[in-house]
């Protein structure tokens, strides 16, 4: 019976409920140790009738270790590997060294695990239960919680118990957590009773108050207390004394029951206490070199401490490990791992030799070039399958154990480009540092100081970083200087520095030669420059030669061609490029390529009109770089889904994602984030026609960094109309005409249209009309459909008051069709009523294209589905299970009025 827990328990049944009824779910129970995590988890095991349970236990010796507790979790159901997609069951072999490396995606091993538990959810729910979650290995909790917020309508049932003082399992703060505390003195009184019915009324007295409604304590402390202790015949042992901590004590307990074994048992017991894995075969053929073997072992299950399970022992408690590790002198400690390192070898598997190297390491007690150079192979092999994280942890203990402290400095800058690769910049930092302090090879100064840069431009300085950069591009190798000098831009860009982008433009060209790439990174810094004459030709080169060639570049070469045809109006012929670099990278599984891909493919889709699209990818990109710990990419991302809300009028959505992203983006300096966010705010006050808030917000942020980034060019349109509608020409200044200098350099219809849309509204009437009418025929030559259709609203408007009804409705017409089309509702609105003012009262506000009733992740299952895609592929595609794809068309169809697969393409064509 579980006392005091009955507010856990119902929730435990409804997650069960939900589970068998096919929706999926993931909690964590957090709390300390001995608080009844293991205990809520065995009473969900047992009440999980009719769901597939597997289970797994997190063991701290084994934190470092790949995969570990994923593969003792997924062991049991290996035989379903064949039925993943094949990129994904060979990873998740090579992650559990049943098949070579397989380079690739660190985050596909996630996706795998997505897939197996889906997989497994075909033959019914299934309840994944981890014990301890604060010591799985980094590799595994990162699969599992990938995982785990990914399923949805499977009948998956994730639950995690962690304890709450230990480390935080990194994922596991973005699942839904239950807080665990002791229980109340009713229910301690009645757990204590049932268990320990002869305790003198001091000694319960004393246990009910020092035990502070610990379950553990309350079962555990009595249980070394002699009948004599009990009854209160004989005074209590120290560790019960209220000056210790509770968890103390109860370690304490459990050393008494070890302290009663002899030498050959302790010395099993303490080989398994080190052994990571549990498996039996390896302790008993490390502890046969200590004379100790089944009998012993025997020994130890009747003492409670241990608990054996198949072909595999556990502890009872993570705190009857700490107790065994405590007691243990450190000479003996040593010895139990020399023995596990003798035993391991005699495996000659390479998984057994990167465990054997590990506890070699643990046995050292000084530097020994032997073992590290076993760790560095185990680093470089985890690297090979993309487990970043013990590569950094197996290199960085190789540097600690290094003789020359130049083969030191160059493992420990391996180990912090291994973190740095497995996205832990946190860990990287501390690796820099430390192999600073060392004498660092001339050869490896380059690489070293690539990492520091991208410590300080996540940590620090985007201006320190790219100066860091550009020092360091003179002395990198030929594979590096390129990556370092486009970073360097990347930076430079981010914060509006000028010369700095300058100075790595320049430097990639000498080293890379005069290419249309290369001579479109000047250009991308003489427009940071404000040289729009000798920027903009050189973009839209690049873009174009990018466009025609894209099978002679690389992706990342392809990217920036794309983000510089969306500066010079190319903007069909950047999503081309983009859209096959998302389906590049969904193809290969490359989670980690995509949040920035989707990025400017959403970029894209708004500069083309396709409001809807846009907001569907921009949503999913803002999803994934959260679930993968991108969080750099996500305020760019709200930028861009704060510009749709703002083109729908959806206020308190834009003020929510572009408010607290302008303000993070200001205090780093990152110039080009913080403009998005201003004009997305801009936008919207625009359409709400709260134009002295406008002009406000763009002469402060004009004011400020800002105005000298070269994106400041954006707030012109919006500038203009707000001092014109306000009467206040005057508080144009010289925006006009740096905008018309980008205009004239652009070649781009659209932009060459948006400035004569401008110059009409700062005209006089008698010349306005034919700037407005110029405007329009530039327009019609194609690019930026939102933005063509705000020149037909103004010249409509400025037709009506010139009382040329009939051209005020074919231009006010033509912009409503547009805005409607492309969901700007709140622009809509005001077409409408403009033409509502010149006596056309029969436009009723548009029929929402069903498309519309979709939720943005229906949308993209309808539209793969469309195509052709059975729900695996397009599972696949999105990282979703099949099983999940199917509910969203499931819950698809009706809003469609469609009733098979059949009828989606020729309904998805049409709309």
């Amino acid at each position: 019976m579980l006392y005091g827990r009955a507010e856990e328990l119902a929730l435990i049944d409804q997650l069960l409920a939900d589970a068998r009824t096919g929706r999926s779910g993931a909690h964590v129970l957090s709390g300390p140790a001995g608080i009844g995590k293991t205990a809520l988890l065995d009473y969900t095991a047992a009440k999980a009738q009719g769901l597939r349970v597997i289970r797994v236990a997190g063991i701290e010796l084994e934190a470092e270790l790949p995969f570990a507790g994923l593969h003792l979790l997924l062991h049991p159901v290996l035989n379903r590997l064949d039925a993943l997609p094949a990129p994904q069951a060979a990873a998740l072999r090579s992650a559990f060294g049943l098949a070579p490396a397989a380079p690739g995606d660190r985050f596909l091993v996630g996706l795998a695990v997505l897939s197996m538990l889906a997989e497994l959810a075909e033959d019914g729910p299934v309840l994944c239960l981890v014990d301890d979650a604060q010591w799985l290995d980094r590799s595994s909790t990162e699969a599992l919680t990938f995982a785990a917020r990914r399923l949805h309508h499977e009948g998956v049932l994730l639950l995690f118990a962690v304890r709450g003082e230990a480390r935080e399992p990194a994922g596991l703060t973005a699942l839904t957590t239950r807080e665990l505390t002791g229980l109340d003195p009713t229910s301690s009184a009645a757990l204590l009773d049932e268990r320990y019915p002869e305790l003198a009324t001091q000694v319960r007295a004393r246990l009910l108050a020092e035990t502070e409604g610990n379950p553990l304590a309350l079962v555990e402390l009595p249980s070394a207390l002699s009948t004599e202790q009990r009854t209160g015949h004989a005074p209590a042992g120290p560790y019960d004394l209220a000056t210790l901590p509770l968890s103390t004590r109860v370690q304490t307990a459990f050393g008494e029951r070890a302290a009663r074994l002899d030498d050959a048992a302790t010395s099993l017991l303490l080989i398994a206490a080190v052994e990571e894995t549990g498996r039996l075969e390896i302790v008993l053929a490390a502890a046969a070199a200590h004379h100790a073997g089944p009998i012993e072992l025997a020994a130890i299950e009747d003492s409670g401490l241990l608990v054996r399970q198949g072909n595999r022992i556990t502890f009872r408690h993570p705190l009857a490990r700490a107790a065994v590790l405590g007691a243990a002198p450190m000479h003996r400690r040593l010895d139990a791992h020399r023995a596990l390192a003798e035993a391991l070898t005699a495996s000659h598997s390479p998984e057994a030799a990167d465990r054997a190297a590990w506890h070699r390491a643990a046995a050292s007690t000084g530097p020994d070039d032997e073992i590290a150079t076993a760790l560095e192979t185990t680093a470089l092999r985890a690297a090979e399958r993309a487990d970043h994280a013990l590569a950094a942890a197996a290199m960085e203990r190789a540097a600690e154990l290094t003789v020359e402290p130049h083969t030191a400095a160059r493992r420990l800058t391996c180990a912090a480009h291994s973190a740095a690769t497995g996205g832990d910049l946190q860990r990287t930092a501390a690796l820099v540092r430390r192999a600073y302090r060392g004498p660092v090879h001339q050869t490896d100064a380059p690489r070293l100081d690539y990492l520091r840069a991208i410590v300080e431009s996540e940590f620090g300085s985007r201006h320190q970083a790219a100066r860091i950069l550009i020092d360091a591009a003179g002395r990198a190798p030929a594979d590096l200087v390129s990556m370092m000098l486009v970073d360097a831009m990347r930076n430079g860009v981010l914060v509006g520095d000028a010369e700095l982008t300058e100075q790595a433009a320049t430097l990639l060209q000498q080293r890379t030669g005069r290419t249309p790439i290369s001579e479109g990174m000047i250009g991308m810094a003489r427009m940071l420059g404000g040289d729009d004459e000798a920027a903009l030709p050189r973009l839209h080169a690049c873009a174009m030669h990018a466009h025609s060639h894209p099978a002679g570049l690389s992706p990342d070469e392809r990217m920036n061609a794309a983000a510089m045809g969306l500066m010079t109006g190319l903007d069909d012929e950047a999503r081309d490029l983009l859209t096959t670099l998302v389906t590049d990278a969904r193809e290969q599984s490359a989670l980690r390529l995509l949040p920035m891909r989707l990025h400017y493919l959403a970029s894209a889709e708004y500069a083309t009109g396709r409001l809807r699209d846009a907001t569907v990818h921009a949503e999913e990109a803002l999803t994934l770089a959260d679930s993968i710990g991108q969080h750099h990419q996500m305020d760019g991302l709200r930028s861009i889904l704060a510009w749709g809300a703002a083109q729908t009028g959806d206020e308190q959505r834009c003020r929510e994602l572009a408010e607290p992203t302008l303000a993070a983006a200001l205090d780093r300096g990152e110039l080009a984030t913080a403009l998005l966010a201003t004009t997305a705010l801009g936008l919207l006050d625009l359409g709400a026609g709260r134009y002295d808030r406008v002009l406000d917000r763009i002469e402060s942020a004009s004011r400020g960094p800002m105005g000298s980034h070269y994106m400041a060019v954006f707030f012109t349109p919006l500038r203009i109309e707000a001092a014109m509608r306000t009467g206040q020409p005057a508080r144009i200044g010289e925006a006009l005409e740096r905008f018309r200098r980008w205009a004239d350099a652009s070649r781009s219809p659209w932009i060459q249209g948006v400035y004569a849309r401008c110059l009409a509204q700062t005209s006089s009437d008698d010349e306005a009309g034919a700037h407005y009418a110029a405007a329009v025929r530039l327009h019609e030559k194609g690019g930026r459909p939102f933005e063509r259709a705000r020149t037909q609203l103004l010249y409509g408007e400025w037709l009506r008051r010139a009382r040329h009804k009939t051209e005020a409705r074919t231009s006010l017409r033509a912009a409503l069709e547009t805005f409607d089309r492309i969901g700007a509702s709140v622009w809509a609105g005001r077409a409408r009523a403009e033409l509502r003012a010149t006596g056309d009262t029969g436009r009723q506000p548009a029929t929402a294209s069903i498309l519309d009733l979709l939720t943005p992740q229906e949308l993209q299952v309808v539209r793969l589905a469309a195509r052709g895609l059975s729900n695996r592929e397009i599972g696949a595609q999105l990282f979703l299970s099949p099983r999940t794809v199917g509910y969203h068309l499931y819950k698809a169809y009706p809003k469609l009025g469609v009733a098979v697969r059949a009828e989606l393409p020729a309904l998805v064509h049409r709309l």
